[in-house]
Formats: C-alpha cells, sequence, structure tokens
C-alpha cells in the first residue's frame, strides 16, 4: 500500500494533479472518464484513494485532532457508542489482568489503545469503500429504481472516488475546526458536533453532484438518493467505529 502511494507521488509521470482537482472541482467525472475508457490521464481509482488516505493521515496530526482514529476516550464518550464501548473495554482491560482504579496500568493501556487506533484506521477506512457499494447496488437496483443495469464494479469505482473525496474534505474540516480552536471561536465539547455537522451534509452535497454526473437520471431521483445515500453513509461511519474498536481491542 505505501509503495503505491509513494509511486504516485514521485513518479516523473505522475497524474496526481490532475486527478485531485478532477476530484475535487467535477463530482463523479473521474467515474465517468474510467468507464469511458479514458483512463491514461488519471490515477487509478484505488491509487486515488491510497494517496488521499496517505495525505490525510499525514497532515492530520498537525491540527490536534481526530475522527477516523479516535482515542480510548472518543470511543468511551461518543453518543452512538456509549452504551456499546465502555462494556467492551471493561472486558478487554478484565482479560488483561487490568484494572481502571490502577493509574499507571490504565494510563499504559490507554497509551497503547490510541497508538493502535492510529494504525488500525489507516486501512480498515478501506472497508468503508464495499459497503457504500452495497448501498449504491439497492439504491440502483433494477427495474424500479435505475433506468439500466450498473454492474458492483461501477458502484465500487464510484465509491472509490466518493471516500478518496471525503478524506480530503474533513482534512479540511479539521484544518478549519483546529483554526477556530485556536482562535477561541469554538470549544473542544462542540468540535465533534461541528465537524459531524459539516461533515456528512458536505458529503451528500458531493454524492449529489457525483450521482447526477455519473448515473444521471431525474433531478428529483437523485435528489432522493442523495439523502438515502447521506443517511447510509452516516451509518458506515458508525459501523466503522465498531469495527475499529473491535480491531483495536483485538490487537490491544
Amino acid at each position: 500500500m505505501l509503495s503505491e502511494t509513494l509511486e504516485a507521488f514521485f513518479h516523473l509521470d505522475s497524474k496526481i494533479f490532475l486527478s485531485l482537482r478532477t476530484l475535487i472541482t467535477k463530482p463523479g467525472q473521474l467515474t465517468a472518464e474510467y468507464f469511458r475508457g479514458r483512463r491514461k490521464p488519471y490515477m487509478a481509482p484505488l491509487q486515488l484513494f491510497l494517496v488521499c488516505n496517505f495525505l490525510f493521515f499525514i497532515l492530520q496530526p498537525f491540527t490536534g485532532l481526530e475522527i477516523l482514529a479516535p482515542p480510548l476516550s472518543g470511543f468511551e464518550h461518543n453518543s452512538v457508542l456509549q452504551n456499546v464501548a465502555p462494556p467492551m473495554i471493561d472486558h478487554r482491560l478484565e482479560q488483561k489482568h487490568l484494572s481502571r482504579s490502577n493509574p499507571e496500568q490504565y494510563a499504559a493501556f490507554t497509551e497503547q489503545f490510541n497508538h493502535t487506533s492510529r494504525l488500525q484506521a489507516k486501512t480498515l477506512i478501506l472497508a468503508m469503500v464495499p459497503m457504500l457499494a452495497l448501498l449504491l447496488t439497492a439504491v440502483y437496483a433494477r427495474p424500479v429504481f435505475s433506468q439500466r443495469k450498473y454492474y458492483f464494479v461501477e458502484h465500487l469505482v464510484f465509491s472509490l472516488h466518493a471516500y478518496a473525496w471525503w478524506l480530503l474534505w474533513i482534512l479540511a474540516i479539521l484544518v478549519v475546526m483546529a483554526l477556530l480552536y485556536v482562535l477561541h471561536v469554538i470549544s473542544t465539547r462542540t468540535l465533534d458536533t461541528a465537524a459531524t455537522l459539516l461533515e456528512f451534509p458536505g458529503f451528500g452535497l458531493y454524492l449529489f453532484l457525483a450521482l447526477r454526473k455519473y448515473y444521471q437520471g431525474k433531478l428529483w431521483q437523485n435528489v432522493l438518493r442523495g439523502i438515502l445515500l447521506t443517511f447510509g453513509v452516516y451509518g458506515i461511519f458508525e459501523l466503522y467505529r465498531i469495527m475499529l474498536l473491535f480491531t483495536i481491542l483485538r490487537a490491544t
């Protein structure tokens, strides 16, 4: 994975800048070009996703904020996982014969947990791509919801491009949130809520525009599909967090 990313960055004939510009400014265009056979000017979908993933995890630590690789406290205080995460964490502590009441033991466990979270998130993010592709398969199932038959590989390529954009979008949000925090415009308590309010509506808008470009269809159909997919990707994100928690605890 790292070798493919570095190749994209440093190869003399790198197509990264054209691919990123098209990804950001023309939603759905890369997917359309890919299936028209115009692939040479652009990076391959998986390679582009890996580059965006690389950019995110290289630059995100400078913001001091976490979304995709939350620390232990982030899992325990998450509004969706607050009834699930603490019992799972307590069970793992019990298995390792550790206690929250022992400051040294709990501090060491927390440090290891947070480190593992950052490592696991880099690869587990890719799991969200086929989940969105499955959602698209349902949304564009024939004959009720679609004008023609779409193959799973089309949904998969679309999802790779969509999540590549999403990673850049989250990175931009984190930069803005970090600046607002430094300027004392926003508090730590409202950071996660503010980021979520920007993260998924922004992703939903991008999906709507990308759907219109690649899948086409009537305006009202794309609006409805965009809304459904926005709720869908939020559900996928929470499922990703549960999967991340499970893999962290298995590895910690």
